[in-house]
C-alpha cells in the first residue's frame, strides 16, 4: 500500500490495516507544531499523546477511518499546553473536509441511510451535513428575474406552484400552494418584476388573474402543452360520442392488414 494512497500530505501513514467494510489507518501529523499558538513562542516541547479518530472518503468500496496519533505540546514561555491542530479537520466535526463536501454532494441525489452506510457515519450527522449544505449553497446562488416567466405546478403532497425561467429552463422558486394570494404576493416581493415580459401559464384562472394584477406588462401566453391536451381530449370525447351512436353492426370494422382499416367496410 503506497504510503500516500490517501493523497494527504499533511499526514504521514505508519500502519494500514484492511477489514471487509474498512480501512484503518493509523497515521500523525507530518509537519510538527514549531510555536506555540497563544504566545507565539518557539520554546516548544512535548507533553504527552492522545489517539484521535477521524472519518475520512470511502476509497475502494470502503470506509476509511483515520488513527491520528495527536501530540499534547507545553510551551515553556507561557506553561500553557495544548494539542496539535490537525490539518483538513471540519470544523465541529470529527471527519476531513473533503469528506464533509462529498457527503453534501452525494445526499442531494442518495438516501441518507445509503450516504451513512458508506462512510461510517451517524445518519443524523448525514442529515445535518445536508443541510448546511444546501444553506450554504442557498447564501451562493442568486436567481434573477427573468424576462420569460414560466408559471406551473407540482404535486408535493398538495399542488404548489412552480417559477421558472423559460429562457434558461431553471426553476427560480417553488411557493406552498398555487392560489392567487399566494402567487400575487410573491410577483409583488420580486426584485425588478417591470423586467418580466412574458409569462407561461396553464389554464388555471388564478395564475392568469395575478399575472393581470400584478405584472399588467407582461404578454400571457398559454402553454401550447395543455392546449394539445384539451384538444386530444375533446378529440376523443367526440369519438366516443360518435361511437355510441353506432350499431353493433357498424362498429364492426373489417381490417385488411394488421395496422391499418378499410374504410368501405363501414356501411
Amino acid at each position: 500500500m503506497p504510503v500516500n494512497f490517501l493523497n494527504l500530505a499533511a499526514y504521514r501513514i505508519d500502519t494500514v490495516r484492511e477489514s471487509a467494510r474498512d480501512y484503518h489507518v493509523y497515521c500523525a501529523v507530518a509537519q510538527p507544531v514549531e510555536r506555540c499558538p497563544h504566545c507565539q513562542s518557539g520554546t516548544v516541547v512535548g507533553f504527552g499523546r492522545r489517539e484521535r479518530h477521524l472519518k475520512d472518503l470511502p476509497m475502494h468500496g470502503r470506509r476509511v477511518g483515520l488513527y491520528v496519533d495527536a501530540r499534547r505540546l507545553m510551551c515553556r514561555g507561557c506553561n500553557r499546553t495544548f494539542y496539535e491542530p490537525l490539518p483538513d479537520l471540519a470544523d465541529g466535526r470529527e471527519m476531513t473536509c473533503r469528506l464533509v463536501q462529498w457527503i453534501g454532494v452525494q445526499s442531494l441525489k442518495r438516501p441518507f441511510l445509503s450516504v451513512a452506510e458508506d462512510t461510517g457515519v451517524d445518519e443524523k450527522t448525514v442529515r445535518n451535513i445536508f443541510r448546511d449544505y444546501v444553506n450554504k449553497l442557498q447564501a451562493q446562488v442568486r436567481f434573477e428575474t427573468p424576462r420569460w416567466m414560466g408559471i406551473d405546478e407540482i404535486h408535493i403532497i398538495q399542488p404548489r406552484c412552480v417559477i421558472a425561467d423559460v429562457e434558461n429552463n431553471t426553476i427560480v422558486d417553488l411557493l406552498p400552494n398555487r392560489s392567487k394570494a399566494t402567487v400575487a404576493t410573491y410577483l409583488t416581493q420580486l426584485p425588478g418584476k417591470e423586467q418580466v415580459c412574458y409569462v407561461s401559464i396553464d389554464l388555471w384562472t388564478p395564475y392568469r388573474d395575478a399575472v393581470q394584477a400584478v405584472l399588467p406588462q407582461a404578454r400571457i401566453v398559454i402553454d401550447k402543452f395543455h392546449v394539445l391536451r384539451m384538444a386530444n381530449d375533446a378529440m376523443e370525447r367526440t369519438r366516443k360520442a360518435l361511437r355510441q351512436s353506432l350499431s353493433a353492426k357498424q362498429r364492426r370494422v373489417q381490417c385488411t392488414t394488421g395496422s391499418s382499416c378499410s374504410s368501405a367496410s363501414v356501411t
